[in-house]
């Protein structure tokens, strides 16, 4: 099993020339580029110019290149009709800038939480599928993946029904061990047991078990060895995008070749 590491850098105003200039490094080290579309202030105004421009650079490059779609305090479930038009704008705008970047997975946040009363799950849900059946139509005709990130989930049932109610090869999983192990009542492990035949990404980081630190692998409870075996188990092949500081970036990759990780060129994801 060998899987490509993914640097994961924030795209705004004053990062676009760092991340040009990141892309010799990253192409010679045989890394892909993971681009955080959080800033939506940034990303309602960029010039599409300047996302074709920098497309041209990771193409020259030839950089796998996967998107984080906006999500900070966005509510595409809300029951308020301005939050959910607002999430679903900014969401959309995402979806839209990783096209044209020709992204091959764009991750994204349900916004699920056990703070939705069980009254209004049903209502959050279709809210939720009538997002993701516009993103799907728009992801198929630019073979661009989607996949669901776990947050806050305490279990994967929701996020579960939710790809079985969409069934689409359009839409897939992208398993956050880091979060699994600070929100969820799940070990990390299983969620790569209950959704292995739908992951095409998996997101690396460690904390302390309450607070979502992003330290170094190794440096907290996610415990990567029964991750590893549960890798193993499923014979999973994918990007894994390291969410660590660069600081922590060789800790990280020294704790995972020690458990048993590989590292280099994977194939893109197909549907």
């Amino acid at each position: 099993m060998i899987y490509r590491l993914q640097r994961q850098m924030k795209l705004n105003e004053s990062s676009m020339e760092e991340i040009k200039k990141a892309l010799p490094g990253i192409r010679e080290a045989g890394h892909g580029l993971d681009l955080l579309l959080s800033d939506t202030a940034y990303n309602r105004e960029v010039p599409f110019k300047d996302l074709e421009d920098l497309y041209r650079y990771l193409s020259d490059e030839k950089i796998p290149t996967t998107c984080h779609l906006p999500y900070i305090n966005l509510h595409p479930g809300s029951r308020d009709p301005e939050v959910h038009r607002y999430a679903k704008d900014s969401i959309l705008e995402g979806l839209e800038m990783a096209s044209v970047l020709h992204a091959s997975i764009a991750v994204l946040h349900l916004g699920f939480c056990n703070h939705i009363p069980p009254k209004h799950q049903e209502g959050w849900k279709e809210r939720v599928l009538a997002l993701l059946r516009e993103m799907i139509e728009q992801a198929e005709e630019e073979e661009l993946i989607l996949a669901i990130e776990n947050t806050y989930e305490p279990d994967g049932e929701m996020i579960r029904s939710v790809l079985d109610e969409i069934d689409s090869p359009w839409l897939r999983f992208c398993a956050d061990l880091g979060h699994a192990a600070c929100f969820a009542r799940m070990a990390p492990e299983e969620w790569i047991s209950e959704f292995k035949d739908r992951i095409v990404l998996l997101n690396f980081h460690d904390n302390d078990g309450l607070d979502d630190l992003h330290n170094a692998c190794g440096d907290g409870v996610v415990g990567y060895e029964p991750v590893f075996e549960a890798c193993k188990e499923a014979d999973l092949t994918c990007p894994i995008v390291l969410e660590v500081s660069e600081e922590a970036w060789e800790p990280s990759v020294a704790h995972l070749k020690e458990i048993g990780f590989e590292f280099g060129e994977v194939p893109a994801p197909t549907v």
